[in-house]
This record gives structure tokens, C-alpha cells and sequence, in this order.
């Protein structure tokens, strides 16, 4: 036992001398971190010789379900972190929804994870899949007031000033489309947790039935990008795809019915709507969709160059292969909508983030110059997704309150922190953002030649160059003094239980991981 005692004490002053004292792992000290319950290590899969980060783990946080304590109840929260070094930038990216697990073994980085070879910290909202309560339920009302802005951003603040424990580097938290929104309400309610915000394309709907993106949709959308001439003929391709669709309804609109879930079905008659509202809504979103994504027109038009009659009572037969070809356009459109996963947004939207409005008079104008005619109504477009979606409970209990529109208002001409706020002009969403500011501590930079998948190098050379150099200096500037954790003292804990160890049996290292449980994630097959 002397002979150990000496030797340790001998590795004690020489780690002292050289600096190169007992570390734990990266692991290790996640796992020591007051609200971490488990931290699983994730396998990654190579790009080349290369994976994206040194290491890479599935990290459970527990949280207060309420920041307020109107509740001591708590939920589990998942962090995917993929490390490259205790100095490095860190790059906290929130997803407004949940957290992909097939993505996890891939390259997943944010776009400036990879600009700063940073590491990358990457949250699934609350109330998000395995991020949500055990009795949450989405027929029921209970526990949903507690999927708020405040709460949520208490949560990132959380996860931050512990991770801050640990790592020591400057911080950049980011976000896409909700996750720009929450960007930017994370700023609101934190203005000094981190040295940057960068909020990708994020909206903030005038209420829940902003009629800001369908005026844009069918008047000014894609001018900027694609000129007025061109765009206008794809907004007129998009209006009188539409109208098609309306004149063959007898066949597509059973196939977008059955596209939908039973029990989704049997939702929407309970709350008195028909297939033919549904079908008309579905139309109209699929607008959206085409603007904000891939924008392929050139599709759209092929398809609408197909021969067929302007008849819908002729025999399917003669207009069989244009009625395919958009049955797989839907078909395509639908197959991975859940909205089990979107009800959470679907619920902050409802009571305090908005929603844009439906608006139906464009389509019903256009098809009733075709001798047609719709069967939604104006009063049931107004906010029609809720009305979709809430059972009548639901729809009573699920009020919006403007307040936290009016606090981001506000904030666009307060705010102190340095944001960064990127979009795309021929993006929907573009037309629901909060107004322009001239706050100076607010930089809005948009780029003509991207819709919601704007990324910073769609920008021009100079905006590119100027969003470089605005997230240099700041990330050069100390925001905290909690900074990263101390290698001295995790090397004297080290060498104290290893000294303990020691005295019991010289066959056992010590091992710093507590009990909790330690998984692998693998490549699953696709």
C-alpha cells in the first residue's frame, strides 16, 4: 500500500509541474452535470477517412416541466452534441420540432458548426417526440400550458449555463424556421447567454390568421428572384394547377381523403368539416409548399402540358395519365406528414407564436371563371388548421394572446445582443416576419436566389463576407466568466479516488461514470 501511495504522489506533483494532470473524459463530465441523466455515445459514420467530430453523444436532460413552479413536475429532454474540442466555438442549434434519429450517425452539422469547426449542440424542443411529458397527450388539454416561449427558452438557458461548466469556447445559438423563431425569443428573454444569435428564416405571425403570405403568394412572391414577368407566370402556373385540380376532383380529392389517417378523418367531420373543405385547404397549402421548398415549376408545367379534356364529367381514361401524374405529386407531398409530431407547433401557434391565414378568394375567384365553384367557405378558412386539427375542447381551451408578438415588437427596437437574422425572398414564411427594424444591433440580411433553405452562402460575396466578420468579433469577445471546467480540479478528484481504489485493490482503475446507463448508437439499415 506505501509503494501506491508514493507513486501517486509522485504522478500528483509531476501532472502539477507539467500541466498534464488526470482529465476525465469529455463523457465524464457530461455525466457529472447536475440535470444530466444519461449520456449515450453515438457511432458516427465516415465521410472519407474523416468523421465530422471527434466524438458524439445522445445527451438526456431533466427539466422543469414549469420554470415558474406552478408544477413540480419534470421531462427528460434530448441534446444531440457532437464534440471537437473544450475550446472550440459551440454551435447550439434548436429545432422548433423534434430531433431526427436516423440523422444522428450522419453528418448532421449546422453550417456553422462546419464554418468554425465548432461543436455542435443540437436540441429537440420541448413537448418534441422523446422531449414531451408520459402523460401528454394530444386528445386531452392538460399539461399543454406548459409548451410556451418562456418555458422553452429557460430550457436552452439551462442547457448552456451547465454545458458552460465544460466548455470553455465562445457560443453561437441558431436556429431554422421555428427554430428562427425561437432564435429570436431565446434573445428576447436571454440577451447575454451567448456571444451571437443567428435566426434562419424566422416567422411571427400578426395573430392566427395572418393574411400576409397568401396575398404575397398570388401578388408578389418569386419578383425579386425570378423577375416580375417570370414570376407572375409561376404564380398564374401554380393558380391554374389549382383550378385543374378543382375540375378533376372526383378523382383526386378521394385519393388526398385517404392519404389522411382514419382517426385524423373521423377528427375533422366531428369538428363539421367535409372532404371537399379539406381537399380545397389541401390545395391551397400545396401552394405554400411548392414556394417554399424545391420550387420546381418546370414539373408543374410538364404536367400541365399533358393532353386531357376540360370536361370533368369525360371518362377518366382520356385524362388518366395527368390525373396520375399529380395523384403522385400528393401522394409524394403526404407520405411523411405526421401530425402527431406537428401538434405541439400546431399549439403554440395557436395560443401565442400565430399562424398565416388561409385565404380561399383568389382560388374561388379563378373557379368560378371556370364554371366551377368552391365549397369552403370564408367563415370556415378562418383559422382552418386548428378547426382541423383540436377537438372542440381543444378549440375552446386553446386561445391566442398576443403577448408575446407585442414583447418581440418591442424587443426588434430594444434589443442589445447581436443577432443576425438571414432569409430568402421567395420564401412564404419571408412575408410573416416580424417588420424591419433600424435597431443596430439587428442585421437582416436576404438573399434573391432562396426560399426557406437559405443557407449564408446563397448570399452575395459582400453579405457573405459582411455575416463572417459580424460573427468573428463577436465571437471574440468574453460574455461569461463561468467559462470552462477546471482540469486541476477534476485531476485531484481523479487522483483522490483513484487513491481510494488503490487502497482497496490494485486490479481496478477508477472510473468517474457514476451508474447510469451507457448505450451506443449505431447506422441502423436504410
Amino acid at each position: 500500500m506505501k509503494k501506491y501511495l508514493t507513486l501517486a504522489l509522485l504522478i500528483l506533483i509531476l501532472s502539477i509541474l507539467t500541466g498534464t494532470a488526470f482529465s476525465e473524459s469529455f463523457r465524464d463530465k457530461l455525466l457529472s452535470l447536475p440535470d444530466v441523466v444519461s449520456v449515450d455515445e453515438i457511432i458516427q459514420i465516415k465521410s472519407g477517412d474523416k468523421t465530422p467530430f471527434a466524438e458524439k453523444y445522445l445527451v438526456i436532460f431533466e427539466q422543469p416541466l414549469d420554470w415558474n413552479g406552478a408544477t413540480s413536475e419534470t421531462f427528460t429532454q434530448r441534446i444531440e452534441i457532437g464534440f471537437n474540442g473544450y475550446d472550440n466555438v459551440n454551435v447550439m442549434q434548436v429545432h422548433g420540432y423534434e430531433l431526427n434519429d436516423e440523422y444522428f450517425t450522419t453528418d448532421d452539422r449546422h453550417e456553422l458548426v462546419e464554418k468554425f469547426d465548432g461543436n455542435f449542440i443540437n436540441v429537440e424542443y420541448r413537448f418534441f417526440k422523446k422531449s414531451a411529458p408520459k402523460n401528454l397527450s394530444r386528445e386531452s388539454t392538460a399539461l399543454w400550458e406548459y409548451l410556451n416561449d418562456e418555458n422553452a427558452s429557460n430550457d436552452f438557458h439551462n442547457i448552456i449555463r451547465e454545458l458552460k461548466e465544460i466548455l470553455s469556447g465562445s457560443w453561437i445559438f441558431t436556429g431554422t424556421s421555428k427554430g428562427g423563431q425561437a432564435t429570436n425569443v431565446f434573445a428576447y428573454y436571454f440577451p447575454n447567454d451567448v456571444n451571437a444569435y443567428v435566426a434562419y428564416v424566422a416567422p411571427f405571425c400578426d395573430g392566427t390568421n395572418d393574411k400576409r403570405m397568401y396575398e404575397a403568394l398570388y401578388n408578389t412572391i418569386g419578383n425579386e428572384r425570378y423577375g416580375e414577368t417570370k414570376a407572375k407566370e409561376y404564380r398564374d402556373l401554380m393558380l391554374d394547377f389549382q383550378v385543374e385540380a378543382i375540375k378533376n376532383r372526383d378523382y383526386l380529392q378521394p385519393v388526398v381523403w385517404n392519404l389522411i389517417s382514419e382517426d385524423e378523418r373521423i377528427l375533422k367531420n366531428n369538428s363539421g368539416l367535409t372532404s371537399s373543405d379539406v381537399y380545397e385547404n389541401y390545395l391551397t397549402d400545396y401552394d405554400v409548399g411548392v414556394w417554399q421548398y424545391d420550387q420546381d415549376f418546370a414539373s408543374i408545367e410538364k404536367l400541365m402540358k399533358l393532353p386531357r379534356t376540360d370536361d370533368p364529367s369525360t371518362d377518366v381514361k382520356e385524362n388518366e395519365e395527368f390525373l396520375e401524374g399529380i395523384s403522385d405529386l400528393f401522394q409524394k407531398d403526404l407520405e411523411d406528414y405526421n401530425v402527431d409530431l406537428l401538434f405541439p407547433y400546431l399549439y403554440q401557434a395557436a395560443t401565442e407564436n400565430g399562424n398565416y391565414g388561409l385565404s380561399i378568394k383568389y382560388l374561388r375567384e379563378a373557379v368560378e371563371k371556370a364554371g366551377l365553384s368552391l365549397n369552403l367557405t370564408d367563415e370556415k378558412a378562418i383559422n382552418f388548421t386548428f378547426k382541423a386539427e383540436f377537438t372542440q375542447e381543444q378549440l375552446k381551451a386553446f386561445t391566442f394572446n398576443p403577448e408575446m408578438r407585442n414583447k418581440m415588437l418591442e424587443w426588434t427596437k430594444t434589443n442589445t445582443s447581436n443577432v443576425i437574422m438571414i432569409y430568402g425572398d421567395s420564401d412564404p414564411w419571408y412575408f410573416v416576419r416580424l417588420p424591419e427594424t433600424d435597431n443596430k444591433n439587428i442585421h437582416v440580411f436576404v438573399s434573391s436566389k432562396a426560399a426557406h433553405g437559405v443557407k449564408i452562402d446563397d448570399m452575395t460575396d459582400s453579405d457573405k463576407n459582411e455575416i463572417m466578420s459580424l460573427l468573428n468579433s463577436w465571437l471574440k469577445k468574453d460574455i461569461s466568466s463561468s467559462g470552462g471546467g477546471c482540469n486541476f480540479g477534476f485531476s485531484v478528484l481523479g487522483l483522490l479516488v483513484m487513491l481510494f481504489n488503490l487502497s482497496v485493490s490494485s486490479r481496478h482503475l477508477p472510473l468517474l461514470r457514476g451508474d447510469k446507463n451507457f448505450h451506443i448508437y449505431k447506422a441502423s439499415p436504410r
